[in-house]
């Protein structure tokens, strides 16, 4: 029984490893929108060592904690 379990518990685990968001992370910036599109999310950051505004797509949980004018990529702890 206990080896049932263990076994089950591997598979969930790498179940679950599969469904994390993973994508590269965007420059260094104030936040100037958020964009939704469909079950995609972006934000268009503004760098603060000039450049133009860039969009990427980010998770939606960080979709959720950067308002427009925080910080990113540290925007809950604005």
């Amino acid at each position: 029984m206990r080896r049932l379990a263990l076994a089950l518990f591997a598979v969930m685990a790498l179940a679950l490893t599969g469904c994390a968001q993973d994508f590269d992370p965007g420059p260094k910036g104030r936040v100037t929108e958020k964009v939704k599109d469909g079950k995609k999310f972006y934000l268009v950051v503004d760098p603060a060592k000039g450049g133009g505004k860039k969009k990427f797509r980010v998770s939606k949980y960080d979709y959720h904690d950067c308002n427009r004018g925080s910080k990113y990529p540290k925007c809950v702890d604005d």
